[in-house]
């Protein structure tokens, strides 16, 4: 039985290749369940009154910390109840696309997702796996090139919250050969179990 949390995060809808592949994935594993979400737009930005709400007690919070605090508190729980997250993402400008950052934002939380210890952090999502679909037009993906800020960066911040089991699909160089690099994911993607 696996439940899937599948995330878009390309501002191209139709046209894009991360979100044809990453429901390749979700396709090829067959889960029970699927929640689908598209932060494409529409997520708000970290302010002063959300850190303010997030680092008051929660039985200390008003109600309108509480209401600050629902949109990441939703997408908190929602990613906790996943076994299995799917996370389509394009390269923008050799990082993740703003809307990306601003859900990590939202979802990095002290005591939800990740606590301090006496040896250093420690993620609090554990025993759950996240595929990572990734695209780019032209930079060689996991390559170790200083260019690809965005696999590293995927990598560590999913790593820290406790996402220790990941697994990366990649399709490099879709501007100067799209079909050779999507029939090369659509490969890894068939070995997926």
């Amino acid at each position: 039985m696996s439940r899937i949390l599948h995330i878009d995060t390309s501002a191209a809808k139709a046209q894009s290749n991360s979100r044809k592949l990453s429901q390749a994935v979700v396709d090829q594993l067959n889960p029970t369940s699927v929640t689908y979400r598209d932060i494409s737009d529409g997520l708000p930005i970290i302010t002063e009154a959300f850190i303010g709400a997030a680092y008051t007690p929660r039985e200390q919070r008003s109600e309108e910390q509480n209401e600050i605090l629902s949109l990441s508190d939703k997408l908190v729980d929602e990613i906790k109840a996943h076994d299995i997250i799917v996370l389509g993402v394009p390269m923008y400008n050799f990082n993740i696309p703003a809307s990306l950052k601003l859900y990590e934002d939202l979802i990095a939380r002290v005591g939800k997702t990740f606590m301090y210890t006496d040896t250093g952090p420690k993620g609090l999502i554990e025993g759950k796996k996240i595929i990572f679909v990734l695209t780019s037009g032209g930079v060689p993906l996991n390559s170790g090139l200083p260019m690809d800020h965005m696999t590293a960066s995927l990598k560590t911040f999913f790593n820290f919250l406790g996402l220790e089991d990941q697994r990366l699909i990649t399709a490099s160089g879709l501007a100067a050969n799209a079909e050779q690099s999507i029939n090369d994911a659509m490969l890894e993607i068939a070995k997926i179990a």
